[in-house]
């Protein structure tokens, strides 16, 4: 199969990616806040929100990596998807996105493991916080947690109104995009965080049929025709 033939089937997984990444991660949320409603004083804690329905802690965990996983090529469908019009918003927003999913997937694996783990074994708050305290003060462990929330924030904004501006996808899914991030930063309690799932969810399916095959070749095809007829 030549490099022309392949490309769609590359559109294609990124596409359903992104789609099935977007559901999962709207899932995890969900499952999340509805499991474990109540915030947490200290990080350390998690140890027995872990320990109150370990089962769960553990589902959610691994929801919200495979959520990541896939949206690790999706996201990179995405940067080849807008950079065909707008090469520098794709340059950017893959500058943050890519680094942010790659520590998102490492740490929510493993951190959230980590919690299961002990709360498995039966260790108490107590015994934990030191080493808790101890990471939450390094400065890589904490830059690479910077890179991850911010850069996910920053870079899936600035390649889904690239997207936009490329004629990929209607406003309406960056919009959406953006009310979630937002709404997620600044919100506590379960409803709040439903209305992030869902605006998460809309998005990013939303960017999934904009790189499907057929949505980048008609752009590209409109694209070319204006440029004839100028």
């Amino acid at each position: 199969m030549d490099d022309q033939a392949a490309r769609p089937y590359g559109r294609r997984f990124a596409a359903i990616a992104m789609a099935g990444g977007g559901v999962l991660y709207a899932v995890a949320n969900a499952f999340y806040w509805v499991m474990f409603p109540d915030e947490v004083s200290e990080t350390a804690a998690n140890v027995d929100v872990a320990a109150s329905d370990l089962g769960a802690w553990r589902i959610e965990t691994i929801l919200f990596a495979l959520a990541h996983l896939l949206l690790l090529p999706a996201v990179a469908g995405l940067i080849v998807a807008v950079g065909r019009r707008r090469r520098l918003v794709a340059t950017i927003g893959g500058a943050f996105a890519v680094p942010a999913l790659y520590f998102s997937a490492i740490h929510l694996w493993h951190y959230n493991a980590f919690f299961g783990a002990l709360a498995g074994g039966g260790v108490k708050v107590g015994a934990v916080r030191p080493v808790v305290d101890a990471l939450d003060k390094d400065p890589l462990v904490m830059a690479s947690f910077a890179v991850w929330i911010l850069g996910w924030m920053i870079g899936l904004l600035v390649l889904a109104f690239g997207a936009w501006r490329a004629g990929l996808v209607s406003l309406w899914v960056p919009l959406a995009l953006t009310g979630g991030q937002v709404l997620d930063f600044v919100s506590n309690g379960v409803a709040p965080k439903l209305v992030v799932s869902v605006l998460m969810a809309a998005g990013l399916i939303g960017l999934a049929r904009g790189v499907r095959p057929g949505r980048v070749e008609s752009v590209a095809t409109a694209v070319h025709g204006t440029e004839i007829t100028r």
